[in-house]
């Protein structure tokens, strides 16, 4: 009876706070709800609600971290130590001064010097996205990446404004600029946002703008409702020469001329690999954006000042893994691009090689296909030497024949000492011996105005539109009566005669009654 008594003891939510700051000292690796919950019941023998847990965790967060609002307030002095212990960092901060003379936040901007070094050296391509924030005062956090030479995500820069409008993305861009500067040379990959697009056109008129695959597939499967269309668009995309682009847009306008006008409206030059007018490379799709996204999902329900110490300890992790992997990788190329030589070689097996000139080549395949080799010009009649700048099958095979290196075809931004150069910067963390100056230790800034709404956040990504699960969509259940095994009505209402009567040719009423019973 004692010991069943003891379980019946309550507990206030500050004992279970304590539980809760002896468990973890990392709000991204502590204990989930229902786990101090048991805890609880095991350690001190006391029934705790879940609410109550709820309630005693954000104590100890807010005992540990400081609360949300302490945390604007230590914005301007954390990005004041960050920037000394890391040179070359820039930070920006925009706020409203209201009547009273009070500061609001709007928009923060960080890009790490190490990161704004190291993207010199990739090639000038870059993914915007956003993520919204999960925190006191929600909010939404911008990003911007690029891909190293070893095909890996290369984070640049990062914005936390207060929605996403115009005035945010353009501000965001306008920060942006200054790290790289517009110019043809320069490729933007996005979703399809309007305000992405709006942002774009004001501070990059000269860069080049290309609608992810994804979204754009999963428009066609939201507006059209055809998967067969949906795998003909995405062949489109991803040709490499304009004929097969061209013989694969005529199945489209076949199957479907509504999606073949909503293709052309988009143009062709914006979402297809043949006819764009930059630099793709291998890169049709945001997904680098979308992985960063994913690695910061356990940091975005932490206030700001954690958000960033998160980020800045992410990117400490990644630099210094990366520094340790092309260290010990001696080849002339990273070892992404030599595995994806090797798949080159691999679909041109049993092919011939023609030599028409000291640098010309031809290859003929298997079913008479012939591509011809330009070595001197780094060119190939398939195209995908051209854009994605390492030899296709059809090259390596010519290469062969001169007893090239296949490394020495490579584009120099895929080379291994150019990845090593991209992370020779160290990101460190902030230094807590720094003077702040007297202007930035006073300066009282408040939060966004913007407030999360009551109930539980969402933990998981609401689906976009026309996006479907691993497991693919559902399937809709056809109904099929069980007596006569017809469609459309079911048991209760089936009026149709049995089998075995119509064999007959009598049917009875009686019968018929007893049957349906």
């Amino acid at each position: 009876m004692e010991t069943r008594h003891n379980y019946l003891r309550k507990a206030t939510s500050r004992v279970i706070a304590a539980v809760f700051k002896a468990k973890s000292s990392d709000s991204t690796k502590g204990p989930a709800l229902l786990d101090l919950q048991q805890m609880v019941l095991e350690d001190l023998r006391v029934a705790a609600s879940y609410n109550k847990c709820w309630r005693a965790k954000g104590k100890a967060l807010e005992g540990m971290f400081g609360s949300d609002d302490e945390s604007y307030e230590d914005l301007p002095a954390y990005l004041h130590v960050l920037k000394e212990a890391n040179p070359g960092t820039v930070t920006d901060l925009k706020t409203k001064v209201l009547v009273d003379g009070r500061e609001r936040f709007l928009y923060l901007f960080l890009a790490f010097g190490a990161s704004i070094e190291g993207f010199r050296k990739l090639r000038r391509v870059i993914v915007v996205d956003d993520t919204r924030l999960s925190s006191k005062y929600n909010g939404v956090l911008l990003t911007t990446s690029g891909q190293d030479a070893n095909f890996q995500v290369f984070p640049l820069a990062f914005a936390v404004v207060d929605s996403e409008n115009d005035d945010s993305w353009t501000w965001f861009f306008e920060k942006l600029e200054r790290i790289i500067a517009d110019s043809k040379t320069l490729t933007i990959f996005s979703d399809r946002h309007r305000s992405i697009y709006t942002a774009k056109k004001r501070v990059y008129p000269l860069a080049h703008h290309g609608a992810c695959i994804v979204h754009l597939v999963r428009n066609v499967n939201a507006r059209f409702h055809n998967k067969g269309l949906a795998k003909l668009v995405t062949k489109a995309a991803f040709a490499y020469k304009v004929t097969t682009y061209q013989e694969t847009y005529r199945q489209i306008k076949a199957k479907s001329s509504k999606c073949a006008a909503y293709l052309y409206k988009i143009g062709a030059g914006h979402w297809s690999r043949a006819y764009f007018q930059g630099n793709r490379y291998k890169l049709m799709t945001s997904n680098i954006a979308e992985s960063l996204n994913t690695t910061l999902g356990k940091g975005r329900s932490s206030h700001i000042v954690e958000l960033l110490k998160f980020i800045c300890a992410m990117l400490t992790r990644w630099f210094s893994a990366r520094r340790k992997k092309d260290a010990k990788h001696k080849g002339l190329t990273t070892p992404e691009v030599d595995k994806h030589m090797q798949k080159n070689v691999g679909t041109v097996s049993g092919s011939r090689v023609a030599n028409i000139s000291s640098w010309n080549y031809e290859v003929v395949g298997l079913l008479n296909g012939k591509h011809h080799v330009l070595l001197d010009m780094k060119q190939c009649s398939c195209k995908q030497y051209d854009r994605v700048k390492i030899p296709c099958g059809h090259v390596l095979l010519a290469a062969d024949t001169q007893g090239i290196p296949y490394g020495t075809l490579v584009g120099g931004f895929y080379k291994t000492e150019v990845w090593r150069a991209t992370y020779a910067g160290v990101i460190n963390p902030e230094i807590s011996d720094v003077e702040i100056p007297f202007e930035i230790k006073n300066r009282v800034l408040y939060p966004l105005k913007a407030r999360r709404p009551p109930g539980r956040p969402k933990e998981t990504r609401i689906p976009s539109i026309g996006e479907f699960l691993k497991n693919g969509p559902a399937k809709a259940k056809v109904n099929r009566c069980g007596r006569c095994k017809e469609t459309v009505h079911n048991r209760a209402s089936c009026t149709n005669p049995l089998p075995w009567f119509e064999e007959s040719g009598i049917v009875h009423e009686f019968d018929l009654v007893n049957a349906l019973s």
